[in-house]
This record gives C-alpha cells, structure tokens and sequence, in this order.
C-alpha cells in the first residue's frame, strides 16, 4: 500500500503519540479513546509497511524509521495549516495567523497606537508579534517563521518586497548640562562626536544617527553605548551628552524633561528614518498586506508624515 492512502487524521493522529509520548495523552489529544487511537497507529504502520514505535511497558520510543515518517507528517499538517489560513484570509481579511517581526526601536512605540485599533477592526486576526534586531528579523522572515517584518529603510532585498509606511524624523535629545541645550535651534553641523551616546552595534538606528553628523564617525573617542531606548534616555539624563530618539520614543509628554531638553535638528534636510514593511515574495496574502499598510498609516500619530511609496524587490 502507498502513504497516499493515509488521511490527515491518520498523521494527526502519529505525530500526537510523538509530541505526547504516550497513547493515552495523545488520545486525550485527539479526542478520541485510546484503543482507536492504537488501531488507527497500527494501520498507518501497517500501509507504510514500517513500525513507528517501540511500545514497552517502560516507555514509548520512536524508531529510526518513525522519526523521518513523523517528521514528514508534521510537515504535511503545517501545509494543511497555512492553507487554511490562506482559505480564511481569502474569505474574512485579515483573519487567522499574522506572524510580524518589528525593530526593537519602534515596536514598543508603535504598537500602542496600532493594537486598538486593530482588535476593534479585525477580531478575528491573531497577531504573533517578535521583537529583534533587522538582520535576525529579516533571516526569521526568510525561514518562513515570520510572515511581515516591519523595519527601517534600506534593507537587503535579496528575495524579499518592500512597502515604504511613513517617514519617522529624529529628535535630538541632551543632557540639561549640555552646551546646546539653551539652543532653540540646533544644526547637525552643530554636533560634535565626542559626546554622542548610541545604541550598541546591532541596532541599525545607531549607523543611522552617525550619517545624521558624519564627523561623528571621524572620531576616536570611545563612545558610550546603551542596550535600548530607554537606556539611552536615561544616560543622556545623567549628562552623558546628547544622542538622536525616534520621534515616536518621544511622545506628546517627553519623560525626564527636567533632566532632558528636546529639540527638532534645524535645516532643510528632514532628518530622520523611512519605515516599510518586508515580506518574501512567495508570501502570497497580498490584500493582507495591503490592509495591514493601510491600518498602519491610519493609526500614525500626528508628527510622522506618511511616505506612500511602491513595491521594491
């Protein structure tokens, strides 16, 4: 007989005896009783003409042969999975699974104004949200472990499209004590890199703060450096100096203003960073995708300036 013979129950059934290790809990899991739980292991056996368990009175163990078996199944039933989400979302938008990766230096920012809205709007979506640095989001979304990453501009294309969502500009933040801070107006040709604290190597937002004052890069200084946001906010608060925050870690009600004044980086040139959305292009939910860029540029607050751009792959 031929594995094509076997049903998806069939492999529900095999793989549940292997995540339980045991019978009786996989036929808790199943719901279904126990001897019918073994009879239908049997003839799966019996049509792959290969024992997938060692059964004693001990311990149940899979055999060489059952691991790959077991492992295929669980792919099969990953494959039924998406499909099923592929089904829902084409009949409900924006329903069943999102998987979405965000940068480290937003998602706590950007979140709260999106999340409302979104559970009011699409009840039936269920959001898997990671947080992480571009490079590990982007290899998660080629894996196929991540199905949207939301990440800052440029990123490497190889295999993925692009969606620009809004432009988010930098604000300067300084320490009370620092000499620029009674300037109303403070120029990038102002900052000196002797005294810029940054995020550690890893984080994108820290190469995107040195182009902002070249000369920052031209120094020897050893710098400071903060593991998050808040940390940066709170060094520059204890005198570090100065760094450049998002506009979104700053808000309507800037924290720690006494310690901290903040100030918009004078010039034409609009400093700051382009926000887009990522996904590989055989991630095929294309009106979800336009629905979530859409929701997202919707729940902007006032200060970031939506950045309606195309594809790019």
């Amino acid at each position: 007989m031929s594995a094509r013979n076997l049903s998806f129950r069939d492999l529900q059934c095999i793989v549940s005896v292997a995540e339980c290790g045991s019978f009786s809990r996989a036929a808790d899991a199943c719901a279904i009783t126990q001897p019918t739980l073994s009879e239908r292991v049997k003839r799966v056996e019996s049509i792959l003409g290969a024992e997938l368990f060692e059964r004693n009175k001990r311990a149940l163990k899979v055999t060489p042969a059952g691991e790959a078996l077991i492992r295929k199944a669980g792919e099969l039933l990953d494959g039924a999975g998406e499909m099923d989400e592929i089904l829902a979302s084409a009949n409900e938008p924006l329903s069943g699974t999102l998987r979405v990766g965000i940068i480290a230096t937003l998602g706590p920012n950007l979140m709260p104004h999106l999340l409302p809205r979104m559970r009011r709007e699409y009840p039936a979506l269920d959001l898997i949200l990671q947080e992480g640095l571009t490079e590990s989001l982007l290899a998660t979304l080629q894996a196929g472990s991540l199905d949207l990453v939301i990440a800052a501009a440029p990123l490497d294309n190889t295999g993925i499209e692009q969606l620009s969502l809004f432009h988010e500009p930098f604000c300067l933040a300084l320490s009370k004590q620092h000499p620029l801070a009674t300037h109303e107006v403070v120029k990038a040709a102002d900052l000196s890199g002797e005294d810029m604290v940054l995020l550690e190597e890893g984080h994108c937002l820290s190469g995107q703060a040195l182009d902002v004052c070249p000369k920052t890069r031209r120094s020897n200084r050893h710098r400071l450096h903060a593991t998050s946001l808040e940390t940066l906010r709170h060094m520059v608060a204890a005198g570090a100096g100065y760094t450049l925050l998002p506009y979104l870690a700053v808000g309507k009600k800037p924290p720690l203003t006494d310690l901290i004044r903040y100030r918009n980086l004078g010039g034409k040139h609009q400093y700051g960073r382009t926000i887009v959305l990522a996904w590989r292009q055989s991630f095929n939910r294309d009106k979800d995708i336009s629905l979530f860029a859409e929701l997202i540029r919707d729940c902007l607050p006032a200060g970031v300036r939506n950045n309606w751009g195309q594809r790019k792959n």
